[in-house]
């Protein structure tokens, strides 16, 4: 793991909630110089901590009503990475994951009508990907509270420097 700070965490919640956010703002939110913070951000991006930029997407608004979540075995004679990529370039594709035990991969599917899902769920047939489970998404609510336990981590270790336990009842006056 790479060594990490409160300020870049909290520099990291701020870009989970708004990638768009200018080195001013945050600055301006964290108390600190923007000249600093673009230091940092740089940092993120070096360190491979912050990847990329990107869009959230509402699939409803776009007419991309159905969304199927699909539990998946692959073959025993194929490499696993390689069929994961393989899965990857198919257009209806949102996010495909791998993961240990059964089932071997969790793939995240859209598409504008069931025809389009049927029309993966077979080409992942002739790949010989077995079908462990699916799920049809009724409604997705936030992505995720990720901006959240980043800034809970950023205080958790502000205070941890600062000696500082709210739930272990000891603090040391400052």
């Amino acid at each position: 793991m790479v060594a990490i700070d409160s300020t870049d965490l909290r520099i990291l919640a701020e870009l989970v909630y708004n990638s768009k956010a200018t080195l001013a703002s945050i600055g301006q939110k964290l108390g600190l110089h923007p000249n600093v913070v673009a230091y940092r951000i740089n940092k993120l991006e070096s360190l491979d901590i912050i990847r990329d930029y990107t869009v959230t997407l509402n699939f409803e608004k776009l007419g991309l009503t159905e969304q199927v979540y699909l539990g998946a075995s692959f073959p025993a004679h194929t490499e696993r990475d390689a069929i994961l990529k393989e899965i990857c370039t198919l257009p209806q594709t949102v996010t495909v994951v791998s993961s240990l035990g059964s089932p071997e991969g969790i793939l995240h599917l859209v598409g504008q009508s069931k025809e389009d899902i049927d029309k993966v769920i077979s080409r992942l047939r002739e790949l010989n990907v077995k079908i462990e489970y699916a799920a049809s998404v009724i409604k997705t609510y936030q992505n995720g509270k990720i901006g959240n336990f980043l800034r809970m981590k950023a205080d958790e270790a502000t205070n941890k420097n600062r000696g500082v336990c709210r739930r272990g009842g000891w603090k040391n006056s400052l």
